[in-house]
């Protein structure tokens, strides 16, 4: 019988450029804009979006990943779930306007913004500590069940659940970094790369080589620049490692084919 899930968490890219600069560095959180903001849990404003830092992957066997190849792009990783439970990579929760976990996060942000008098009585607190903050990163778990997501300068329609998403948030405990943007500072350029820059220099997502499971790209004829890639990382990975990565290369073309 076939499963509709994976022991294996797939992110995919447009580049095999990307593939290179992840296996040498780690997964770099960018922002993403999110169609539910912290501000539609607590009940102060419908659907607010807001950009959140973030690595996302997809919980999907090699059979179904077709459309995700041509949505997100046809080069790829995949790590074990193993690597991604112990990393704090969670599977997000789908939700729509009715929703009764909505209700639930409700209530408790009402709770909680009792708790605090005034403004500056929210930053008495350190981050780790700080209720408002905790739903705050709460709300960065949840999704819609469908909707418009921001791809490429425009929105595109969307059912979001037949992604099967897992997602890696870093908690940015520090005020001086910023850990949500407003959609007007995602959608300018310079202010968008700029955080990307500031997120990605501290909280990279690591992973040994033994974690890899797959390195895919576009075509056939890629596999051999990649392991060439391979090949020139001998200061991160031993000559063995190397041998093994380039065991796990494959292309679009042949799960398209053969899965």
């Amino acid at each position: 019988m076939s499963t509709i899930s994976s022991n294996t968490l797939f992110h995919f890219t447009n580049s095999a450029d990307n593939i290179i600069k992840i296996i040498k560095g780690g997964f770099a959180p960018r922002f993403c804009l999110e169609e539910f903001g912290p501000a539609f849990f607590i009940g102060k404003s419908d659907k607010v979006e807001v950009a959140i830092p973030m690595t996302s992957f997809c919980d999907l066997p090699l059979s179904k990943i077709d459309t995700h190849l041509e949505f997100y792009g046809s080069y790829g990783i995949g790590l074990s779930k193993e690597w991604g439970q112990k990393n704090g990579l969670t599977p997000i929760s789908y939700i729509h306007d009715s929703s009764t976990q909505v209700k639930y996060i409700r209530q408790v942000g009402s709770l909680i913004f009792k708790l605090f008098k005034n403004e500056t009585d929210f930053y008495k607190l350190p981050m780790e500590k700080n209720p408002l903050v905790a739903l705050f990163e709460l709300s960065a778990f949840f999704k819609p069940y469908s909707g418009q997501m921001w791809r490429i300068n425009k929105y595109v329609d969307k059912r979001f659940y037949d992604e099967r998403e897992w997602r890696y948030v870093p908690f940015l405990n520090s005020t001086e970094i910023q850990y949500r943007l407003e959609k007007e500072e995602f959608l300018n350029d310079i202010k968008r790369a700029s955080a990307n820059d500031v997120i990605a220099a501290s909280f990279a997502l690591k992973f040994q080589y033994s974690d890899i499971k797959y390195l895919i790209v576009n075509k056939e004829t890629e596999m051999v620049a990649l392991s060439d890639a391979l090949d020139a990382m001998s200061d991160l990975y031993t000559s063995e490692q190397r041998k093994i990565l380039k065991t796990k290369i494959v292309s679009s073309e042949q799960i398209k084919e053969d899965f």
